[in-house]
């Protein structure tokens, strides 16, 4: 079966690397333990890591950066001859400077569409991919008041959704799951992460979550957790 940690395996990389806290470095193991597909996976990283340190390291015969010195700092012989077109160029736009002024003004434009439509196609895109690879008869439907004894990688959680809100940390989108608007509790925290950008849902609404369960220990935190989520129903 497929591992869906995608918020564990992010950090195989920096894992392998030793460039974790020991917080971090102490989940990845624990779910190393259990999950086979991310021992493979980190195997292989391991592998790569290996080789590319067993390749022989280039070192160029002669420095360049003496000669990139002397012609920088090498006067500019400017010539007084008079050469054509040069009062025109006097008053207008050099064509060097008239294409990085268009491709500013295309930058910049096209980070207020970017913006102006939030979540871009390829995010879309991904997310679509991701709930389309998946075979949902593989998770567990769980309570939101009885998640504490589920013992499923894999769930599915209905409820309505009584907050949404971008974490401080990682700037995630998160949102919670309660069985009564009404009430502030039992409820699941479920986080949306990188790259499967689903849309959030709207406060309110009834919503079907597919995900990873897992519980969240850190001392301001302490809940169970949908993390990543994988797909989002919308009931009503």
């Amino acid at each position: 079966m497929r591992c869906w940690r995608l918020d564990l395996q992010r950090n195989f990389s920096p894992y392998l690397n030793g460039e974790l806290e020991p917080v971090m470095v102490k989940r990845i193991e624990d779910h190393l333990l259990d999950c086979g597909s991310c021992r493979t996976r980190v195997a292989h990283l391991r592998n790569g890591h290996r080789l590319a340190q067993q390749l022989p390291r280039f070192t160029p015969r002669v420095d360049p950066w003496t000669a990139i010195e002397a012609a920088i700092d090498a006067p500019h012989v400017s010539s007084n001859r008079p050469r054509y077109g040069a009062r025109r160029r006097e008053f207008g736009l050099k064509p060097g400077f008239a294409l990085a002024v268009i491709g500013i003004v295309a930058l910049v434009a096209a980070l207020l569409i970017m913006f102006s439509k939030g979540r871009s196609p390829e995010e879309e895109s991904a997310g679509s991919m991701v709930a389309e690879a998946l075979d949902l008869r593989e998770f567990h439907t769980v309570n939101i008041a009885d998640i504490e004894q589920n013992m499923k990688p894999h769930v599915m959680a209905e409820g309505y959704v009584s907050e949404v809100r971008v974490n401080d940390e990682d700037g995630d989108l998160s949102f919670k799951l309660v069985d009564d608007l009404g009430q502030a509790g039992p409820f699941i925290v479920c986080e949306i992460i990188d790259p499967i950008r689903l849309a959030p849902p709207s406060v309110g609404s009834r919503v079907r979550v597919y995900g990873v369960s897992r519980y969240d220990g850190q001392a301001d935190h302490n809940w169970y957790e949908v993390h990543p989520v994988l797909n989002i129903e919308v009931v009503r």
